[in-house]
């Protein structure tokens, strides 16, 4: 397959660099150009989980420069879905199709109304990495990578993708019900990435905090009330608990805090914002995600300028 990935952060790196090197042509779409000139001349360097190694990949600023593409895989935040779809639009085959991979809710409409009703299929990844410098990044969490159709379909184009992933080792398991365990993902990471940005902690270091961990169960409720509002059902009986020992045993840097670093917008309307903005739609309250997403909001802000202090 010729695969595009359209936004070559963390994980669009990942995903590029482990299908390359399990033989597909990979093409990396991303605005950042000092990281395109890197990998342009020098390949895409992979460490951690996955070992060692240097993948070849094209990469381009443009994604003008791309056609044919069989499968275009959409990384990008929740913010520039968008642009991302119109991208993955004008580079697709006549017979391709849109991977998203992303996180937060809303993605899928905005694909599906950009590209067209039947040409997008729903995804998620456990797996995470980091961004260590231009052209350089690093596997830090192993984990399933979840794929379906969005009309519940079994079709060849999805076992195609799940082959390329599971060559690729990227743990793909396929869904029955795509979206709702979307859902689910949601749950955890409205309940992690912010909390672990605003902090700087990782996720095992909520619960070594009282309060810290109180918040976190408060976040999970008010995701869960909405989610239940909706008539969403979810394959876990229990997900509070699930997402408790989850966090416990995992001290990656989530793509919040990378983001917060890097002095990026985060994805914080598509996860917690969405939580707030729709249960006040539906007569719910979410006091916590709201509050969780205005820290959020005020930690990503980047002052222009210097300003004079003027004393009293």
């Amino acid at each position: 397959m010729h695969i595009a990935v359209i936004g070559a952060g963390n994980m669009g790196c990942l995903y590029g660099a482990n299908l390359a090197r399990a033989g597909e042509r990979v093409t990396l779409v991303d605005v950042w150009q000092e990281h395109v000139q890197a990998m342009q001349e020098q390949g895409l360097h992979m460490e951690g989980l996955h070992g060692e190694f240097v993948a070849e990949v094209a990469a381009t600023s443009d994604p003008g420069e791309v056609s044919g593409v069989d499968l275009a895989i959409v990384c990008v935040n929740g913010y520039n879905t968008r642009q991302a779809a119109e991208a993955a639009g004008g580079m697709l085959a006549a017979e391709g199709c849109v991977l998203t991979l992303q996180n937060g809710l809303g993605n899928l409409e905005v694909l599906t109304e950009v590209v067209g009703e039947g040409r997008i299929v729903g995804g998620l990844t456990f797996h995470s990495a980091d961004l260590q410098a231009p052209g350089k990044v690093r596997h830090t969490n192993k984990g399933p990578t979840y794929l379906g159709e969005l009309d519940r379909n079994k079709t060849s184009r999805l076992e195609t993708i799940r082959s390329a992933m599971e060559r690729a080792g990227m743990q793909p398991q396929v869904e029955d019900d795509i979206i709702a365990t979307i859902w689910a993902k949601f749950v955890l990471n409205c309940s992690i990435n912010p909390l672990c940005a605003i902090a700087d902690l990782r996720p095992g270091h909520i619960r070594e905090v009282e309060a810290f961990d109180e918040f976190q169960s408060k976040i999970i409720e008010e995701v869960l009330a909405l989610i239940e509002a909706k008539g969403v059902v979810l394959a876990d009986p229990d997900p509070l608990a699930t997402i408790k020992a989850y966090s416990a045993k995992k001290f990656h840097r989530v793509s919040m805090q990378q983001h917060l670093l890097r002095e990026r917008p985060t994805e914080i309307d598509s996860l917690n914002g969405y939580v707030a903005r729709e249960s006040e739609r539906l007569g719910l309250k979410a006091p916590y995600n709201d509050a969780l997403t205005r820290i959020v909001k005020g930690r990503q802000y980047q002052p222009e300028g210097e300003r004079e202090h003027i004393p009293e």
